[in-house]
This record gives structure tokens, C-alpha cells and sequence, in this order.
């Protein structure tokens, strides 16, 4: 089976090549492209082919070169892994010639749009932070932008002590309460019609420039009951990750993100390697088992860290 995994530089691409090379059951060739040269990222030494790529910005000239990848090596599969090639894959689905899944077009609509994610969440009856209107006499608030990836686009401000503050009044931005508390990161992995069979609760136990660094898996019922509501109702296949904040308040939706999540693999480590699962079904069209076994396939409580590895790419030894 060959898997192309696009954009490998990132850390969702990277963990999905990693996990993908642990697959033994059935023969697997993970393929990764990326704007770099070889070597100059470290996932490309970690692919059993390597090819650089056209920005994907530039939409045109990356179409063709995935479709002409396809058509010259057969490629079985493209694993997608950032916010933005789901957008892509969502614009120019009827003519890449590569098979993939992605969500349907009303549901990418929506949460690629977080303000419009947080209204949709909140009339579910859902807690999202408050979302303002004006801003008179309020305290500490986040500005969000819309269309934004992971903690990119934010900006946090105390009104009541800022002498100034920076200009988010643009229809491209909102802004809401600002809540504190403890943050989980829900991973979910969902067969072909969007129904869960396995809610991963990971709560943050620190962060290092944005990204989970050390969590626990939790097993922690009413998240795994709000993603249960969530899904039944945007059936988002794949996986797929949701964020809360929860206080005494309660809990609050953030966002969901409709890929593989950065820190994903702490999950993994203390459940299974369930990209092989997703391969299988998705790919292979394998039956897979229900919600209930794969959530007792989890080593629950267990606290998982992070930790980060050099690699070395010496082109004259290379050639």
C-alpha cells in the first residue's frame, strides 16, 4: 500500500509518518512531500520516497504536481494531515485523482470558521465562551481570527489595564470571554460514516510553544459524552481532534479540528496505534470493532511526555 503524506514538515504530518512506518500487519510505503529540499526537514528522512513540492498556496501548480505523482507512481492513498489541505482537498476534490476522505463541504464550512464552529456548537446547547458584541465593560477577552490554524491568530488582552490595544475590529476577527482552567484535547477516531470508535480525552498538563508537551489520558464522561453529541450530528469521519476548557463554570467548547492532531501520539502510546485501524477500514474497507472495545484498549491515567530528537542529513555521504 503506498501512502502519500503531504506537507511533512509539520508535526501532524510527522507523527503520521512515524506511526504509519510502525504498521506490521500489512505492507505499508509512506511517500512525503514538502517545499523543502531533502534532508532539510527531518520527516524526509524518515519516508521511503521523497519529492519536493510546490507551495500549496500556489493552487494551480500543486494540483497538477499531486495528480502527475499520482498518475506516474500509483499512489493508493493520501493521508491528510493539515487544516490546509483538507480547505485544498475541499476546493478541487472532483478532480485530485489521488483517493482520500475528508469531511463534507458543509461541515468544513463550518469549522473552518471558528466563530461560526462556536455559534453552530453553542445553539446545540454546548457552552462556548461568551462571544461579544461590544467590548464596554468588559475585562480580559481573546481576540480570535476566524480562519486561523492552532494558536495562530490569537490575541489575549486585559481591558481594564491595557493603556492601549491592538486593532482586531475587522469582520475577519471576534472576540470572546477570556476563560481559564484546565485544557483537554479530545482525539477522535471515526469510521467512514462519522461515527466514533474511539474519544480519547487528553488533559493538558503543560505546554511548550503551543502544543501539548506533557497530558494524562483521562477517561472523562461528560467530554466523551459532548463529543458523542457533537458527532451525532456533524458526522466527521477519520480522525479528528475537539478542545475544551473546563472550570467552575463548566466546560467550554473551543474548536475542532478536522485532522490528526499535532500530540495525538500521546494517545496512541497509551491506547494502540489506530492509523493502522484507519488504513485498514478506509482503505482496505475492514469492518472495525465498536466504540466500547477500542475504549478498553486504553491505558487510562497513564501520563504521557514529549521529547524532542536531532537528525542528521549529510548530502555527501547521501550521494
Amino acid at each position: 500500500m503506498r501512502i502519500l503524506v503531504n506537507n511533512i514538515k509539520s508535526t501532524n504530518s510527522t507523527l503520521l509518518v512515524r506511526q504509519l512506518k510502525r504498521i506490521r500487519s500489512f505492507p505499508v510505503d509512506v511517500w512525503g512531500t514538502d517545499i523543502s529540499a531533502a534532508g532539510h526537514i527531518a520527516s524526509s528522512n524518515f519516508v521511503d520516497r521523497y519529492f519536493q513540492a510546490p507551495n500549496i498556496n500556489n493552487e494551480k501548480e500543486y494540483l497538477q504536481f499531486i495528480n502527475e505523482l499520482s498518475d506516474k507512481h500509483k499512489i493508493d492513498y493520501l493521508f491528510v494531515s493539515t487544516d490546509k489541505e483538507v480547505r485544498f482537498l475541499n476546493r478541487h476534490k472532483d478532480e485530485i485523482t489521488i483517493p482520500f476522505d475528508n469531511c463534507p463541504s458543509d461541515t468544513i464550512n463550518i469549522f473552518q470558521d471558528k466563530l461560526e464552529a462556536n455559534r453552530s456548537i453553542e445553539k446545540m446547547g454546548i457552552k462556548v465562551p461568551t462571544i461579544y458584541d461590544s467590548l464596554f465593560g468588559k475585562d480580559k477577552v481573546i481576540f480570535r481570527k476566524r480562519c486561523s490554524v492552532s494558536s495562530q491568530g490569537i490575541y489575549i488582552v486585559d481591558l481594564s489595564k491595557a493603556s492601549h490595544i491592538e486593532n482586531h475590529f475587522h469582520t475577519d476577527w471576534f472576540a470572546q470571554k477570556y476563560e481559564t482552567g484546565t485544557t483537554y484535547v479530545v482525539d477522535i477516531f471515526a469510521d467512514k460514516n462519522g461515527s466514533p470508535k474511539l474519544i480519547l480525552p487528553r488533559k493538558s498538563l503543560e505546554k511548550q510553544m503551543g502544543s501539548a508537551f506533557r497530558s494524562q489520558i483521562v477517561k472523562h464522561d461528560k467530554l466523551i459524552q459532548i463529543c458523542k453529541q457533537i458527532y451525532s450530528k456533524y458526522r466527521i469521519p477519520g480522525l479528528s481532534n475537539v478542545e475544551f476548557i473546563e472550570n467552575d463554570s463548566g466546560i467550554y467548547f473551543i474548536e475542532i479540528n478536522l485532522r490528526i492532531g499535532g500530540s495525538a501520539s500521546e494517545g496512541m502510546i497509551a491506547s494502540f496505534n489506530y492509523v493502522e485501524q484507519y488504513l485498514d477500514h478506509f482503505v482496505n474497507g475492514a469492518n472495525l470493532e465498536s466504540l466500547e472495545y477500542y475504549m478498553n484498549c486504553v491505558a487510562w491515567d497513564s501520563i504521557v511526555s514529549r521529547y524532542y530528537d536531532e537528525v542528521l542529513f549529510n548530502a555527501s555521504l547521501d550521494s
